[in-house]
């Protein structure tokens, strides 16, 4: 006899039972006469269909009896519980039994049971699950997160834009203070860069706006539709330098060109689903990991980002016979305010370390 627990499809009763296998038959019987009567008010008539209690009472005692082909179950995994799915949908969950392994999977046993118990299987597994992981989360899912941010229409990237803006407008941006002078002349200025900024299959739609807030100092992002907001703290770090800011607006629209935004949100969400489903069994004992795992694999995304971003603005720089080095100045005054020019871990880090950056503006420089 083989000790289990049946659990119905409706409510959450339970029924400890034994099972056999019986002329090649799984049969199986209650423990308790009085429990085959559910607490929800359910019982399990001759037919073993699942009934209003008021129609079995007295008379359940009858053993249930199924065929091989009327039951599903999962594959064995080592010494866990064999889970089987019977008819109307009720689950029957048994300690392992040779005799009901072999029942249910032959007398060969599972494929996977089979794996489980070869040296050579589980040397491969060793190598090639690290493998098939880095293969997924550096090659598969950018690429993945690609294709899906292209499928997003405008229309959706114009609303998201507004609402992130609307919302940043009532949490941590305030009006520019600049004088209005300054500002149109800034404008002026980005104007004529976005004017000269081209990409095949890239709709310029870029539009600049002034913020000020302490909260996030001198700064300047860019939103998916192509609005790119710029505080007031970074137009006074660099002192309202037209060519300096120029670099950082050539940075802002290449993120917006490459719709690295978009990617970002299907980056990050699919990182989240790909490392759930394949630790998720462990969630208790490494939840925190999966946190740490999650923002470790996000940043590597945002890095890459920033790096297209930077070579983009670069790019452009030199394609409009201006010098790529305003970009390394102006990462140097940003590294100065911040202080955030040394070699921080790598892996922890949404963004390349400065240094990084202006080396790689500064090389370009040189080069030209």
């Amino acid at each position: 006899m083989i000790d289990g627990q049946l659990y119905q499809s409706e409510g959450s009763s339970v029924t400890p039972i034994t099972a056999s296998i019986e002329d090649n038959i799984l049969v199986i019987r209650f423990k308790n006469e009085d429990q085959c009567v559910s607490d929800s008010g359910l019982g399990i008539d001759e037919s073993n269909t699942v009934v209003n209690t008021s129609l079995v009472s007295g008379e359940s005692a009858e053993p249930l009896r199924f065929q091989q082909s009327e039951v599903n179950a999962k594959s064995k995994l080592g010494n866990l519980p064999r889970e089987i799915t019977l008819p109307n949908d009720r689950l029957l969950v048994c300690a392992p039994s040779p005799l009901l392994n072999q029942w249910l999977d032959g007398g060969a046993g599972s494929r996977i049971s089979q794996m489980e118990t070869k040296k050579p299987w589980l040397v491969a597994s060793v190598l090639l699950v690290p493998l098939l992981l880095y293969v997924i989360f550096v090659q598969g899912m950018p690429w993945a997160a690609v294709k899906f941010a292209d499928q997003i229409p405008d229309s959706i990237k114009t609303l998201a834009s507004q609402h992130t803006l609307s919302a940043l407008d009532y949490s941590m941006l305030e009006p520019s203070t600049l004088p209005d002078l300054q500002r149109e002349q800034l404008m002026m200025g980005f104007n004529a860069v976005v004017e000269q900024v081209s990409e095949p299959g890239f709709e310029n739609n870029i539009r600049v706006h002034f913020r000020d807030s302490e909260l996030i100092g001198p700064n300047a992002f860019a939103l998916p539709d192509g609005t790119i907001v710029f505080t007031d703290d970074l137009v006074t770090l660099v002192d309202g330098n037209q060519a300096l800011l120029d670099a950082i607006l050539l940075h802002e629209i290449g993120h917006v060109a490459q719709n690295h935004s978009m990617q970002m949100v299907a980056e990050s969400l699919f990182a989240t689903l790909a490392i759930s489903y394949f630790f998720g069994d462990l969630s208790g004992a490494i939840e925190s990991f999966m946190g740490i795992g999650s923002s470790v694999v996000q940043n590597q995304y945002s890095q890459k980002h920033e790096w297209q971003a930077d070579n983009f603005a670069i790019s452009k720089l030199k394609l409009m016979h201006r010098d790529p080095a305003d970009f390394a100045e102006v990462m140097r005054k940003l590294s100065m305010e911040t202080d955030q020019q040394g070699a921080e871990n790598s892996w922890f880090q949404s963004h390349p370390s400065t240094k990084a950056r202006i080396e790689n503006a500064e090389s370009a420089a040189y080069n030209d």
